[in-house]
């Protein structure tokens, strides 16, 4: 799906981080041209695979210059860039052709000091540049639909000294090259229209159209947390994580009646209007369901917080209002096992 416009700005920082902290004449960061536009082999809300950690095999500047017999399908944008020299506009370039397509062909780093090719090879000087040092890393992206493979964006730094890059700064760029996966990872998921992400003012409106139908007054609005989320995510891995956070908030709006609203937060708290004379009972299935979702390297802990409804002086609901009172009560559960603890 394509990435949203305004995390450019992000990535530029990201650039500019990296030229920042390794001295670099220029820093860049490619990414799947599928990213920059639509395509029919592109489905909406797919999850980024797990960064590998890249291999270390010894590699000639001769096989990185001259793709192989076959190389993958596919090319990669320039998405965000922080230089010195003039560049080409938009560049893009060919998976598995020059050293950074080899990078994203391949998903493995290149380290090459001294620099004795031109800068041509790097595809991104309109003019020749006297560039000495260039390490390239990959960014683990999600697998290709069609091909079946793992994509890969890549993040490179050159400069014009020899020796520039310390192994230090190289492991730097990795971490770099995996917070950005992270970074565009969660801007692909906010940017996925699905039955439970919607605008905050749809769903005030919503809860406003069941006070309506039910009584402001019987509205009680019930808060739920995935206290768990942040050590399933070291533990099992990100996308892991994520499958587990879907697939209990499809579950949950499943298990609600299609009248009560659900929305949720760019926190990841879920925000659900219901009848408070109803509260009780869907409070008992959304724990239940917790009790079946669980991983054998993390328990998955949630825990709901309800609120009565705070009624405006039009008689209405004001959640705003109402998620700043103190709840009602705090209900958690920990899941050991498949068991509750």
């Amino acid at each position: 799906m394509p990435l949203p416009i305004q995390i450019r700005e992000d990535l530029r920082e990201l650039a500019k981080l990296a030229a920042t902290v390794t001295e670099s004449h220029s820093s860049a960061i490619f990414l799947p041209t599928e990213l920059f536009q639509p395509s029919p082999s592109t489905t909406t809300g797919r999850a980024l695979a797990k960064n590998s950690p890249p291999r270390e095999d010894t590699i000639t500047l001769q096989q990185v210059i001259e793709p192989g017999p076959d190389p993958r399908s596919g090319s990669i944008d320039l998405a965000a860039v922080h230089s010195y020299s003039k560049l080409v506009r938009d560049a893009r370039i060919q998976v598995g052709s020059g050293l950074l397509g080899w990078v994203a062909d391949q998903g493995r780093p290149i380290h090459l000091t001294p620099f004795d090719v031109g800068s041509g090879a790097i595809g991104i000087y309109v003019d020749s540049q006297p560039i000495r040092s260039l390490v390239a890393v990959p960014i683990a992206m999600a697998p290709n639909q069609i091909a079946g493979q793992q994509a890969f964006g890549v993040l490179m730094c050159d400069s014009l000294r020899s020796d520039a890059f310390s192994n230090p700064q190289v492991k730097l760029l990795e971490q770099l090259a995996h917070y950005t996966h992270r970074l565009i990872f969660w801007a692909l998921c906010g940017s996925h229209s699905s039955q439970f992400e919607t605008s905050w003012d749809h769903f005030k409106q919503k809860t406003l159209e069941l006070g309506d139908a039910i009584g402001s007054q019987s509205i009680e609005v019930l808060r739920l947390r995935l206290d768990s989320f942040p050590d399933l995510e070291v533990t099992a891995g990100l996308s892991l994580a994520v499958q587990h956070s879907e697939q209990f908030l499809r579950l949950a709006q499943q298990a609600l009646p299609p009248h009560f609203p659900l929305v949720r937060l760019p926190n990841g708290d879920v925000i659900i209007a219901v009848d408070n004379m109803m509260s009780g009972f869907f409070q008992q299935k959304l724990q239940t369901l917790a009790n079946h979702l669980h991983t054998t390297q993390k328990p998955l802990q949630i825990t709901i917080l309800s609120y009565a409804a705070k009624i405006s002086a039009s008689g209405q609901c004001n959640l705003d209002a109402t998620l700043q009172q103190k709840p009602l009560n705090s209900k958690s559960t920990s899941i050991v096992g498949g068991a509750r603890a």
